[in-house]
């Protein structure tokens, strides 16, 4: 069935005159009458009760006209959506980030993001770096947030933020009213940490910080979550690492205190596919270091 031929159909059954209709359309009317019969044709059945003095929808043509209304418009939503979607205006972005920038990162860069683009929809889910860069290259995601930079050649990387890290303790620690702490002076046996089997990039990570240190990094209590990690400090577990951004988390009872060595810092990137041809990555990636890039 051919689409232009229900607009035709549904001009006439507007105007139930063929001449009207043939000028709202912009065209002649013996070509118009053509594609009305052809359409009558394709169904099998008269639309229209033609007289030399009235066009009249038939039984048929009556119930046809709700249905070729209903076609017409979804055709036309479907049409405004893919524009939408290729010139960035609206769509579905796909986009995976690690854990700690569910706190202040991802709040920021949606606010800011649905500000210009009300009409873009989001797919948003906790993803670690590894599992990202996999995701990237099956196609399951457009964009990932994580802690580390895959290294292919299909995969465009940029570092945008370097976050410092804090000790959180809670209120029973021998720490607790400190400011600053040095990583040789963290009590590494009740320290409580991201689970390594999901983040071992993390983990490693922290385990060299300890290791310049001359210490070990070795939790002895893992998570999956730092809402979980953080409320295991308050109750006085133990305490914990986190980056700058999971201090807007503020449990009854904890503190956070900033690690003086100058390496204690852990990076953030974006992550998509260097042939992305999707506007909306653009955007976000854009969005993004608008806010973080110094």
């Amino acid at each position: 069935m051919n689409l232009q031929r229900l607009r035709y159909f549904l001009a006439v059954a507007d105007e139930l005159h063929f001449g009207r209709a043939a000028e709202r359309l912009h065209m002649a009317q013996p070509p118009l009458s053509q594609q009305i019969r052809l359409l009558e044709t394709e169904l099998g059945v008269q639309l229209f009760d033609r007289t030399t003095r009235r066009v009249s929808l038939t039984a048929a043509g009556a119930v046809f006209r709700t249905e070729a209304e209903r076609v017409v418009v979804a055709a036309d939503s479907a049409e405004r959506v893919m524009e939408e979607f290729r010139s960035g205006e609206g769509g579905l972005l796909r986009l995976a980030f690690v854990d700690s920038a569910a706190f202040e990162v991802m709040p920021r860069y949606l606010r800011a993001f649905r500000q210009r683009w009300p009409k873009v929809k989001h797919d948003l889910q906790i993803m670690s770096s590894s599992n990202q860069r996999d995701a990237l290259h099956s196609g399951e995601i457009d964009l990932g947030i994580s802690r580390t930079s895959p290294i292919d050649d299909d995969i465009f990387s940029t570092k945008f933020l370097d976050e410092p890290l804090y000790l959180v303790v809670g209120p029973d620690s021998p720490l607790s009213g400190k400011k600053k702490v040095a990583v040789g002076k963290i009590d590494a046996t009740s320290l409580i940490g991201f689970d390594r089997r999901l983040s071992p990039t993390l983990h490693d990570e922290l385990q060299q910080l300890f290791d310049r240190s001359g210490s070990t990094y070795d939790p002895q209590i893992e998570a999956t979550e730092y809402t979980t990690i953080l409320g295991l400090v308050s109750s006085g577990e133990g305490s914990a690492i986190v980056p700058n951004g999971v201090r807007t988390f503020q449990p009854n009872g904890v503190e956070y205190l900033e690690i003086s060595d100058a390496d204690a810092s852990m990076a953030m990137y974006l992550n998509h596919r260097a042939d992305e041809p999707l506007r909306v990555v653009a955007q976000a990636v854009d969005v993004i270091g608008s806010l973080f890039r110094s």
